[in-house]
């Protein structure tokens, strides 16, 4: 078992070397999400899996992993996207713990070697390092070992459904075949009479076939392999051999009469040498995914938070109900400015530029310390074509950007495209002198 998780600890590893930046984007948007230890307000939930309430610190290590996959782009209005995101990929991490649950196990021993090597890798000296380190983030050390112990059953139990997928000589292969759909099953064995008298094949595809894709063509569907269709169909098509018609093969789409025209060794991109690892690799990832989406099917899912119903609701393109949902979550938290945000992004959405701008304004009477609010309020004047109240707002977020860099780059192209020459070459001082402070800091740090 060691020998397994040491050749997994890679994808264990990138998970929890996260949790000890967690604070990086956390910060932008849900400052009102912490460790849900001690902690039991309706307001902490995000949303349940089969009854199993989402960790909001496995969000917390989810999105900010997702977000620094944006890397410094990441503005504001994209925070909804990315919560949106890392939901998706909490829930299905929370339905493959559960799932794991019944099927794996993991022993205190291999979570003491999991803590072992994390504490070689990040060169941490001591379990009270750990701890510490641990604590700064808002974790104790007992949480810790639980996101471990859920990161090893999830990867034992991938490797559990893979391990059992075996190549078959037809995995290797693919077939071309031919063939005629047709809904009733009194007119499909109308259609077998013919071509059992002799009729041609691909002049019955034309005149009967229910398939708008391969009917004009004679009911040709090209070359295909395992996998690519419904089970029935390719079971009976990968028993024929060429020139070969099956009988009547019924699937939900009605009954069809299948030819086979040729067969061959099947064609991978890129290198043809190892055809059956190829296929081994494609088999398991097919069978994964059909096997979690049947999972997925049967799963009951609550969205709880209204942030994250609204999140949901609006990336669905349901504005009014995510408007909705969007107030619900402002009266929960007044003082979260960014929820203004993305209730004015959503007004925007419905067409109602005033309402967006008055959450835009409310925005900076909650924070107005943040340059950003600024650049959006100007941006929403600009495409409102308000261009002096644009400006005035850009100037403001200008003056308080501080050293933020990337933040002046972005006024740098705002003021050039508005013409504005005074803040251009004023945007272009500041970058200077944030470059020479970088330059003093690295050269700095090379002497120590």
């Amino acid at each position: 078992m060691l020998t397994w998780f040491r050749k997994n600890m890679k994808g264990i590893m990138i998970a929890v070397a996260v949790l000890f930046v967690a604070s990086m984007f956390y910060g932008l948007g849900y400052r009102g999400l912490k460790g849900d230890e001690g902690r039991s307000g309706k307001s902490d939930l995000i949303a349940k899996v089969n009854g199993r309430t989402i960790d909001t610190l496995r969000f917390r290590e989810i999105f900010n992993r997702v977000a620094s996959g944006f890397g410094q782009n990441i503005g504001t209005q994209d925070l909804p996207f990315v919560a949106n995101l890392a939901l998706g990929q909490a829930i299905n991490f929370s339905l493959m713990v559960g799932e794991a649950e019944k099927r794996v196990r993991v022993s205190g021993k291999e979570i003491d070697g999991a803590v072992d090597n994390i504490m070689r890798q990040q060169k941490i000296a001591s379990q009270k390092e750990l701890s510490n380190a641990l604590k700064r983030v808002g974790i104790s050390f007992g949480k810790f070992r639980d996101l471990i112990k859920e990161e090893i059953m999830v990867q034992k139990l991938s490797a559990q459904l893979r391990d059992g997928i075996r190549v078959t000589p037809d995995d290797l292969k693919e077939v071309r075949a031919s063939h005629i759909l047709v809904t009733l099953e009194s007119e499909a064995k109308g259609v077998l009479t013919k071509l059992n008298s002799g009729q041609d094949f691909a002049a019955l595809a034309k005149q009967y076939s229910k398939d708008p894709g391969s009917a004009a063509k004679g009911g040709d569907l090209g070359y295909f392999s395992r996998g690519n269709m419904v089970e029935p169909f390719e079971n009976a098509a990968f028993s024929l051999k060429p020139g070969q018609t099956s009988g009547l093969v019924k699937t939900q789409y009605g009954y069809h009469i299948i030819k086979v025209i040729d067969s061959r060794l099947r064609k991978f991109p890129g290198d043809q040498k190892n055809i059956e690892q190829l296929a081994l690799r494609e088999k398991q990832d097919k069978t994964f995914r059909r096997w979690y989406a049947d999972v997925q099917s049967k799963a009951k899912i609550e969205i709880i938070s209204p942030e994250f119903k609204a999140h949901d609701l609006r990336f669905k393109g349901r504005m009014a109900e995510a408007a909705t949902e969007y107030k619900k979550a402002i009266t929960q938290n007044p003082d979260n400015a960014f929820l203004h945000v993305f209730l004015g992004d959503t007004y925007l959405g419905l067409g109602q530029k005033d309402l967006a701008l008055a959450e835009y304004e409310n925005a900076i009477r909650v924070q107005g310390s943040n340059p950003e609010l600024y650049l959006i309020m100007g941006k929403a004047y600009e495409n409102t074509g308000r261009k002096e109240l644009a400006i005035e707002q850009f100037k403001k977020a200008s003056m308080i950007s501080g050293d933020n860099k990337a933040l002046h780059e972005r006024l740098l192209k705002v003021f050039e495209s508005m013409k504005q020459p005074a803040m251009v070459a004023l945007e272009r001082k500041e970058l200077k002198r944030l470059e020479s402070k970088e330059k003093f800091e690295k050269d700095l740090n090379s002497q120590k």
